[in-house]
Order: structure tokens, then C-alpha cells, then sequence
């Protein structure tokens, strides 16, 4: 299904350039073709399910529900093999603490004609534009998100591929549209690779310039202590955590303590 994991040094290189270097890197060959072609079958055929519409004038609107596949690790054995990339896991476990949670996991597909996206930052950082929500010293001291894009499709200049700003990930702050272009290039490859980068990165969507829908898969991860965007313990049906593999129980924190009732707790046991 994926190549095998990294050596040390090779996972220590891409930890270095996400948090250092320019904020992002491309895992190349991270899914063999069998894998990509039945998760993007399968996205394909959960677009028929359509979300109602979003308030455009939201703040989040960046985030436009109309062409997002939600809750994919409930929605197919691939995804539940696809979250637990080897690789991923390690270089993003580096970042964010040997006991990181699945904030999300979801699809998102660039339909043909489809614009840029607002350049952003991510999840819990996406209303850091609003500073006075968040403590004083919020930065980029240390990393809260790391994020896989998995390329369903070859990710090209034409179809959108996703747009990044390097090095600002070292800024802690939410981008400026000007800042943004003046930095701008966009992260190419085959079906099949994976972007990594951390939440802080300022990114965005491309536009898609091409007949043809461009699919992407994006994998949200946190430390153990960030309250997930997608609440999966409610969200993933009880046949998936009964099957679920030791490190799929992880990220979904089916076997985290908290938080817990502690006074009833004690109580019970005195």
C-alpha cells in the first residue's frame, strides 16, 4: 500500500526542513497506485452527498464546506490504511509528541475553474487573526498542527496544486495577501506523494485551470492535549474501533484518559 518507513536520518531531514528550513516537503512515491485509485473511487462517489450551503461572509468561509469529504477514516477501510502512514507518523511524531491525535482526516476536491484559495494557516491556528482569542505569547515556539496532503491526482501547476509560502512557518502570525504573493510557489507532484508541513505554514489552494476535478486528501495531526477539529470518537462508528489497529486507537484517542469526572471518580473509589 506505501513504501516503507524511513530510515532515521531521512526522517530527521524532513522534520528539520517543516520546522527550519522552508516548511514543507514532498514525500514522493508515499501511496502505490492501487491505493490511490480506491480512495479516489471512493471520494468520488461521497461527492454525490452534498453539504448544505455555507455563509459565505463567515470567517472560516476559507474553509468552504462545499467541497470537503468529512469523517473519511469512517468512510472506507482505505482511509483507515491510508491515516496510518508509517513515515508520516514518524516525521510528524517527531514535530508534535509520541502520543499525537488525528485532528482530521478529509478529502478535498478542486473542481475545474475553481480560484485560489485565501491564503491561510491551519486548525487550531486558522483565527489566529483575531490574537486576543489566543495566549500572549502564541508563535511559533513550538508546533500545535502538522498536515499531509495526499495527491490523489497529479498535483500541477494547472489543477491547483497547493500553494505555499516557505518559510513562514517561522512567523507564528495569520498571512497578509501581499506577503503571501510576493512568496508564493506551488507544491508539485505525482499521485500518489504526500505534502507534509506544519500548521504555521501559510498555504492555500490553487486555482484549476482544467477540465477535470484535482483531489487531495488532508490529514490533520496534534498533540495529545489540542482538542481535534473533528470529533472522532463520536464521528467513527463502533465496527471501525473494534477493528481498529493499536496506533489507529491512538490518533483517534479511543484509549485517552482525559478528560475525565475526577470528583465522581474519587468518589467511587473511596
Amino acid at each position: 500500500m506505501q513504501r516503507a518507513l524511513a530510515v532515521d536520518d531521512e526522517v530527521e531531514a524532513i522534520v528539520d526542513e517543516l520546522m527550519h528550513g522552508k516548511g514543507y516537503y514532498v514525500l514522493e512515491g508515499a501511496y502505490d497506485a492501487a491505493t490511490v485509485a480506491e480512495a479516489r473511487a471512493r471520494v468520488v462517489e461521497l461527492t454525490n452527498v452534498r453539504p448544505p450551503d455555507i455563509d459565505k461572509d463567515d470567517a472560516l468561509s476559507v474553509l468552504s464546506a462545499t467541497d470537503h469529504v468529512w469523517n473519511l477514516v469512517d468512510k472506507g477501510e482505505v482511509f483507515e490504511r491510508m491515516v496510518q502512514h508509517p513515515t508520516i507518523l514518524a516525521v510528524f511524531s517527531r514535530i508534535l509528541g509520541s502520543e499525537l491525535k488525528l485532528g482530521s482526516f478529509a478529502a478535498r476536491v478542486q473542481t475545474p475553474g475553481a480560484k485560489a484559495q485565501l491564503p491561510h494557516v491551519d486548525y487550531p491556528y486558522w483565527d489566529l487573526y483575531d490574537r486576543g482569542t489566543f495566549p500572549r505569547n502564541i508563535g511559533a515556539g513550538f508546533y500545535m498542527n502538522c498536515q499531509s496532503t495526499i495527491m490523489l491526482d497529479d498535483f500541477t501547476l494547472e489543477n491547483g496544486a497547493t500553494m505555499v509560502a516557505p518559510g513562514t512557518q517561522l512567523l507564528g502570525r495569520f498571512p497578509d495577501q501581499e506577503s503571501f504573493d510576493r512568496k508564493m510557489v506551488q507544491t508539485t507532484g505525482k499521485a500518489g506523494s504526500a505534502m507534509l508541513m506544519t500548521g504555521l505554514l501559510w498555504h492555500g489552494a490553487g486555482s484549476n485551470r482544467t477540465a477535470r476535478e484535482r483531489i487531495g486528501i488532508l490529514g490533520q495531526y496534534l498533540p495529545k492535549f489540542v482538542k481535534p477539529m473533528e470529533d472522532q470518537l463520536r464521528s467513527v462508528s463502533q465496527p471501525v474501533i473494534d477493528r481498529a489497529t493499536p496506533t489507529l486507537r491512538a490518533l483517534l484517542g479511543v484509549d485517552y484518559p482525559y478528560p475525565q469526572v475526577l470528583d465522581t471518580a474519587s468518589a467511587a473509589g473511596s
